[in-house]
């Protein structure tokens, strides 16, 4: 046989190996199945019904989103009085915010902290798309709690010199301005929590994370600060 022949079955061979040992590292065939059908198994549902089961905190001020929303201790931050609850959960993407809303509203929230739409662009799904779904968000929580005060949060900025995160600061400042146009439609508070986590080339500044997309306490302080004045406002 030719020589090429062999350099190709070599060449399938270890890329059969590491595709093995990637899927092995994403935690099984199963898990990474779940993962392409833009499911998250285990801790998405365990939270969700974890959520389901908590007793209603009537007026609480609630922090909705993914997994930037999820690492940070919001009650530790802004304190319980009103309670403060972590609706964030990793993995999260718009249709899921969507759809856990009744979970959200039972509590009559008096203030939503949205930040959500990043592992859409990461799954490849188009800005127009994101942006539909993100305004059904909206206008339930406008139609189903209209006294519920909603504060929608600009993503934040990647860094993928850090590490490739599957999108880009193109992407996402695309998204922010569809976002700030849907806070101009239902007159609601854009507010601009990227731009002070920006280095001066637009990423995410190193200081601020360490994996180029989620934050560090001091990058959680930095957010804490560009939003204080709305979570405490007519405390």
């Amino acid at each position: 046989m030719k020589p090429w022949f062999y350099t190709s079955l070599l060449i399938n061979v270890l890329g059969i190996c590491l595709a093995l040992f990637a899927v092995q590292r994403l935690g099984g065939w199963k898990y990474t199945w779940l993962k392409l059908q833009r499911q998250t198994a285990g801790l998405y549902h365990h939270r969700l019904e974890h959520f389901e089961r908590l007793d209603e905190q009537p007026g609480a001020i609630i922090f909705l989103g993914d997994s930037q929303t999820e690492q940070a201790e919001w009650h530790e931050l802004f304190g319980d009085k009103p309670p403060v609850l972590n609706r964030g959960i990793s993995g999260d993407y718009v249709q899921g915010v969507l759809d856990r809303l009744p979970e959200v509203l039972r509590h009559k929230p008096s203030k939503i902290i949205l930040l959500i739409g990043v592992n859409d662009l990461i799954f490849g799904s188009r800005v127009e798309d994101i942006e539909a779904v993100y305004s059904k968000i909206v206008a339930q929580i406008r139609t189903q709690s209209s006294q519920t005060e909603l504060y929608l949060l600009s993503l934040l900025p990647v860094n993928n010199d850090q590490r490739k995160s599957g999108t880009n600061n193109t992407r996402i400042s695309a998204l922010n301005n569809r976002i700030a146009g849907i806070s101009r439609t239902y007159a609601l508070p854009f507010v601009d929590i990227a731009t002070t986590l920006k280095d001066a080339e637009g990423n995410l500044a190193e200081r601020f994370s360490e994996d180029g997309l989620h934050l560090n306490g001091l990058g959680y302080q930095v957010w804490k600060n560009e939003i204080q004045k709305y979570v405490e406002q007519g405390e």
